[in-house]
């Protein structure tokens, strides 16, 4: 039997993979601009750090994982000037589990755990990104990071949650992001790691204009 998520997330999908004009007319019927924050639990970082970056992302996605490992070295590194939200961007016509892998990430971060989530997501993907049925990882790692599943998939089938996700992939649409990961560093788009790192030499000078302010 379909579970209520399955079923809700399969129609979600639906519509995000052959409806991508409905996706614009929402972002636009709910206003969404570049700066539209992300959760607390998916931002990472010092409110009014001087560099700010976006990055638009999908558990499934090789180069996504990659990136992940240079985005915990930048904030390592610079740690007091630099804050990163993540929003998510499955790409459903390539990875089937990935919009379901997006929506247990948000409800691990409603507990607490959404970068520990997140790691594990990525570290995994090969086992679950092409999976026949349902990823039964999903439901592992929750267990091993001592989350409460039953909460999870309560918060999974909750219309808040899977709103949440609409909008990242209705405002990504309309700000033309078309791979991933896709990065807005100060609103400056770089798409891939290399184009992060390109960008990431330039840190220094940003983080010594904002001080000098």
């Amino acid at each position: 039997m379909i579970s209520r998520t399955n079923a809700r997330l399969a129609a979600l999908a639906l519509l995000i993979i052959f409806s991508s004009t409905v996706a614009v007319l929402l972002a636009r019927q709910f206003n969404l601009t570049p700066d539209r924050p992300a959760p607390a639990f998916r931002t990472f970082g010092p409110a009014g750090a001087p560099v700010r970056i976006y990055e638009y992302t999908d558990f499934a996605c090789p180069a996504c994982r990659h990136a992940a490992g240079k985005i915990d070295e930048l904030l390592k590194v610079y740690s007091g000037g630099l804050q990163v939200s993540f929003k998510h961007y499955p790409l459903l016509s390539i990875h089937p589990w990935s919009l379901h892998a997006a929506a247990y990430a948000d409800c691990a971060g409603r507990q607490g755990k959404f970068m520990e989530y997140a790691h594990l997501l990525f570290e995994g993907q090969s086992e679950w990104g092409e999976a026949k049925a349902l990823p039964r990882q999903f439901e592992d790692y929750a267990k091993k990071l001592g989350l409460d599943w039953d909460k999870m998939q309560a918060c999974s089938e909750d219309p808040e949650t899977l709103h949440a996700l609409q909008l990242d992939i209705s405002e990504a649409d309309m700000k033309g992001v078309d791979a991933t990961p896709t990065f807005f560093i100060n609103g400056k788009r770089a798409v891939g790691s290399g184009q992060l790192l390109d960008q990431a030499q330039k840190f220094d000078t940003l983080l010594r204009k904002g001080a000098s302010r």
